[in-house]
């Protein structure tokens, strides 16, 4: 079981973003067409300003901050929230590190020794499957993508102290307890891209990437199979079962959030005291399917990541 919930903002200021502005937003697709089947339900659109900014809170704290317009929110027009508890990592948007185009900002993700900490905007209504609104066909996929480099942390793999990990989570908090979809993440010391195992929930790496450096990273959620998708650069890395399905009475059929996640990366003290810090930018979750370059759609070769002794816990 990940253990995790989110406190409300404690910030009022969230109301100075202008009903103009979600405006102008809606006319750049922020809301599609509400006959649509495929929508946006949390579109970052970069986490450019004005909507987000670098003085938010005085620290430019993610948490807090207005979402553009999506459909589902539990708050309209949406607000970043963090797990509750005395965390001590933070987000925070910034301008040094610009994304993938080399201009605007990104999202700045500090992990702070002891502390797994997540930022989420709730949502609450999807998938539109198997009963979709009135005049749609059914939408059994949902998709999470967005950018993140990572940068090197000082782990020690030969000693077994790992990550930090950063990535993404999806939950359904309609099971009882909340429950993990599936999750993606890059290990800070290892350079190396984990999925989780169904039914256990253990890390196990897939592929790799170089630290520094941008890269693309997608999850499908499929509710007509309840599989989840991985995806690294438009390459298909694997397709598991959703991590808690069989662990939940009628397994999963809810999206309720996709948490930006830093986590500690082994369950032994010194990977849970390890800090890092990565970068996340164009984080979106829509329904449809994720649809990834044909032609660098690949499978992995899952032999070639074999545990080998390197399957890890599930994170706590």
């Amino acid at each position: 079981m990940i253990a995790r919930g989110f406190s409300a903002s404690r910030a009022p200021a969230i109301l100075k973003v202008g009903l103009s502005l979600i405006a102008a937003l809606a006319c750049f697709g922020a809301v599609e067409n509400a006959s649509a089947i495929d929508r946006d339900i949390v579109n970052t659109f970069g986490f450019e300003a004005p909507v987000f900014t670098t003085t938010f809170e005085l620290s430019g704290q993610l948490e807090g901050q207005v979402n553009p317009v999506g459909f589902g929110q539990a708050v309209s027009p949406g607000q970043w929230e963090r797990t509750k508890g005395p965390g001590q990592s933070t987000a925070v948007i910034q301008t040094a590190v610009p994304g993938p185009s080399g201009i605007g900002q990104s999202v700045q993700v500090d992990r702070i020794a002891n502390s797994n900490d997540r930022w989420a905007v709730p949502v609450s209504g999807y998938p539109a499957y198997p009963i979709a609104p009135v005049g749609e066909d059914p939408q059994p996929h949902i998709c999470i993508s967005w950018d993140m480099l990572v940068e090197q942390a000082a782990g020690d793999p030969d000693n077994e102290v790992f990550g930090p990990l950063f990535g993404v989570e999806a939950y359904d908090d309609d099971a009882n307890p909340v429950s993990l979809l599936g999750a993606l993440w890059v290990d800070a010391t290892t350079a190396e891209v984990l999925y989780q195992q169904p039914g256990t929930g253990f890390l196990t790496p897939i592929s790799s990437v170089t630290f520094g450096t941008w890269n693309n990273f997608q999850i499908q959620l499929d509710y007509s199979t309840h599989e989840y998708s991985i995806f690294l650069n438009n390459a298909l890395l694997g397709t598991f079962d959703f991590v808690d399905d069989a662990n939940v009475l009628g397994g999963l059929n809810e999206f309720s959030d996709a948490d930006i996640a830093a986590v500690a990366g082994a369950d032994n003290a010194a990977s849970i005291a390890l800090t890092g810090t990565a970068f996340f930018d164009n984080f979106r979750v829509h329904e449809g399917a994720c649809i990834p370059e044909p032609s660098t759609t690949i499978l992995a070769i899952l032999g070639l990541w074999a545990c080998g002794g390197r399957c890890r816990h599930r994170i706590g």
